[in-house]
C-alpha cells in the first residue's frame, strides 16, 4: 500500500470516529439512569475521594505494562486514562488486576474504569457499560520469523498450536464458542501476553493470536512475523451500568482528543 493511501485511510478512519463519537456523546445526553435518583453518583464519588481508579492488566505492551526497574504502569491506555483524570479534576490511581477478572472488579466496584486494550462485544456490554470507541485494532497470527507456517484464513489455525491470552476476544474466537479448538491440546491459553511471548519464542506453541500493536511491541524483542491479520476491532473503556455522568466525562475526553488531535500525539508516541 502506498504512504498517500495508508493516510488516506486513516484519515477516513478518524473522521469516522469522531462522527460517531460525536453521536455517542450527544446521545449521553438523553440516556436515564435506572438507578434512583437518592444514589450517589459514581463521578461524584471519584470527585470526592480525588482519585479515579483505573484497572488495567499490565502486561499487554505497548498499551499497559510495567517498567523495569520499578514497577510502573505505563502504555497509551494509561496516557488515556490520565487524560480522563485531568478533565474531572483528579489523580490516577492505576490497579494491575489479571485481564479475566476486570469485568468483575468493575461490577463490584473495586474499580472505577476499565483501561485494558479491550475490545466491545455485545455479552461485555451486558456486564458492563462501554465508552464509545476510542481507538481500533486488528488482530494478528503471529509466529517465530521464518517459520514456514502458511495461515491464508483464520480457519487455518486449526493445524497449528496457537496459544492466546486468557479473557480475549481471540479466546473466544478459537475456543469452544469459535473454531472449537481443543484447549490445553490445539489452543494454550495464558494468563498474561508475557508468558504467551516467552512461549512463542521457547517452541511450546506454534503461532500467537493478539492484537497487532502488540506483536509491534514484542517484535523489538523477539524475531517474530506476521502471517495473518484480520479486520479492526473497536476497543472501548468501560465503567458499571447506571453511570451516566461519568460515562459522559469519558466519551467527552475521547471526543475532544480526536478533536484536538491530543489522542493522535499518543498514538504516535505508542505505536509509531
Amino acid at each position: 500500500m502506498s504512504s498517500k493511501s495508508a493516510v488516506i485511510r486513516r484519515e477516513i478512519a478518524i473522521i469516522a470516529i469522531v462522527v460517531a463519537l460525536g453521536v455517542g456523546i450527544l446521545g449521553g445526553w438523553f440516556i436515564p439512569s435506572p438507578i434512583s435518583e437518592t444514589r450517589t453518583p459514581l463521578l461524584d464519588q471519584i470527585i470526592a475521594r480525588g482519585e479515579l481508579i483505573v484497572g488495567t492488566s499490565a502486561d499487554y505492551p505497548p498499551f499497559e505494562n510495567k517498567t523495569f526497574p520499578g514497577g510502573v504502569i505505563i502504555g497509551f491506555d494509561i496516557d488515556v486514562s490520565e487524560m480522563i483524570a485531568d478533565e474531572i479534576g483528579v489523580t490516577l490511581e492505576m490497579v494491575d488486576i489479571p485481564f479475566d477478572s476486570l469485568i468483575a472488579a468493575c461490577r463490584a466496584g473495586t474499580i472505577d474504569m476499565i483501561a485494558a486494550a479491550m475490545t466491545y462485544t455485545e455479552e461485555r456490554a451486558e456486564s458492563i457499560a462501554p465508552s464509545t470507541t476510542y481507538i481500533t485494532v486488528s488482530q494478528t497470527i503471529i509466529a517465530k520469523n521464518d517459520s514456514g507456517y502458511t495461515i491464508s484464513s483464520i480457519n487455518d489455525v486449526t493445524s497449528y498450536i496457537v496459544g492466546v491470552q486468557t479473557g480475549t476476544v481471540m479466546y473466544e474466537e478459537l475456543g469452544p464458542d469459535g473454531l472449537d479448538m481443543q484447549v490445553g491440546v490445539e489452543l494454550i491459553v495464558y494468563d498474561n501476553a508475557n508468558d504467551l511471548m516467552v512461549a512463542l519464542d521457547g517452541g511450546g506453541i506454534q503461532l500467537a493470536y493478539v492484537d497487532e500493536p502488540v506483536y509491534t511491541a514484542w517484535s523489538k524483542a523477539y524475531d517474530l512475523e506476521v502471517l495473518f491479520s484480520t479486520g479492526s476491532d473497536s476497543l472501548a473503556l468501560w465503567t458499571m451500568h447506571g453511570e451516566p455522568e461519568f460515562l459522559y466525562e469519558i466519551n467527552k475526553v475521547i471526543f475532544d482528543s480526536y478533536q484536538d488531535g491530543s489522542i493522535l500525539t499518543l498514538m504516535d508516541t505508542w505505536f509509531g
